[in-house]
């Protein structure tokens, strides 16, 4: 998994119907617009720094904090280190 300055790279290890597991990669600076995940969200951050915005809290999370984003919670993300995180949708 590579930083990319403009866009966010990605693998997936698991991607079936409502279930994922995924690795993913963004640069400083990268804003991942808000959205409502139909599943349950899991955020473990391997390595950098990244806030996660729900409606009504922010997130300052770094190296090895995990996350649980509840279904249908409007969430967005902003990287504020290169960062990689992996994601468990359940």
């Amino acid at each position: 998994i590579q930083y990319r300055q403009d866009s966010i790279d990605n693998k997936y290890l698991i991607n079936e119907g409502n279930r994922a597991l995924g690795i993913f990669a963004a640069a400083a600076g990268t804003v991942v617009p808000t959205q409502i995940s139909p599943q349950d969200v899991c955020f473990y951050i391997l390595e950098g720094k990244m806030d996660i915005n729900t409606d009504d809290k922010t997130f300052c999370m770094k190296q090895g904090d995990l996350l649980l984003i509840p279904k249908t919670s409007a969430f967005n993300l902003n990287f504020i280190e290169n960062a990689k995180v992996l994601t468990v949708r359940f």
